[in-house]
C-alpha cells in the first residue's frame, strides 16, 4: 500500500491517535525544545504494537491536517526515526515549531540597555584581586599601592598606599576604586 493511500483512510479518531513528543520531533531539526503545548501538529498509528510497557510501531504525521512524515520506532529504546514527504514539508514544520516558542522563551539571556551609567569604577574585596594597581584611585584620587597588608590566614584586605600630596596611609580595600580597562 502506498504512504498516501494511508494518509487518505488513516484513523483519525482519538483512539488511534498518538501522542507527539514534540521535543524527539524537534531533534529531527537540531532544535531543543521540552514541553510544548501545541494543537496542530498530530499523530497517528499506521500500525502499532506493545513493547514493555510502550506502545511503538509506525506513526503518520501531519500539520493542519497536510500529512509530513512517516516514522518508524522499532522497540522501547530505539530512536523514533522520521522520513520526510518533502524537503519544503519538513522545513514548514520546522518553522512552526520556531513559532511556538515565545520571545521570552527563545532565549534565556538577560538584558541591559546600554546607556545604563554603571559609574566609572568598580571595587574588589581582596588584595590578592589586584590585577593592575594603576588603576587604583582613592576618594576619586590616583594612588600608589605601597604595600598589601597579608592577614594570618594569607587573604588580606589592608592597604598602605600613597596619595598624590605625598602622604601614606592603611586603608581598607573596599574603600578603594578601579579605573575601568579603557584607552
Amino acid at each position: 500500500m502506498k504512504l498516501i493511500d494511508i494518509a487518505n483512510k488513516i484513523d483519525k479518531s482519538q483512539k488511534n491517535e498518538s501522542n507527539v513528543d514534540i521535543e524527539n520531533f524537534s531533534s529531527e531539526f537540531d532544535l531543543e525544545f521540552g514541553y510544548i503545548d501545541q494543537d496542530r501538529l498530530k499523530a497517528y498509528w499506521v500500525g502499532n504494537w506493545y513493547c514493555t510497557d510502550t506502545y511503538v510501531g509506525y506513526r503518520m504525521y501531519f500539520l493542519d491536517e497536510e500529512p509530513v512524515a512517516f516514522s518508524i520506532q522499532n522497540g522501547r529504546k530505539s530512536n523514533e526515526t522520521f522520513k520526510w514527504f518533502s524537503k519544503e514539508l519538513a522545513l514548514k514544520v520546522k518553522d512552526y515549531l520556531i513559532s511556538l516558542i515565545s520571545d521570552d522563551d527563545e532565549l534565556k539571556i538577560d538584558l541591559c540597555d546600554i546607556n545604563e551609567d554603571i559609574g566609572d569604577s568598580f571595587k574588589i574585596g581582596f588584595n590578592n584581586q589586584i590585577l593592575n594597581p594603576k588603576r587604583a584611585m582613592y576618594n576619586g584620587e590616583s594612588i600608589e599601592i605601597l604595600e598589601e597588608v597579608r592577614a594570618i590566614w594569607g587573604i588580606g584586605t589592608k592597604l598602605k598606599i600613597e596619595l598624590l600630596s605625598g602622604e601614606e596611609k592603611y586603608i581598607d580595600i573596599k574603600e578603594i576604586d578601579f579605573k575601568y580597562n579603557l584607552v
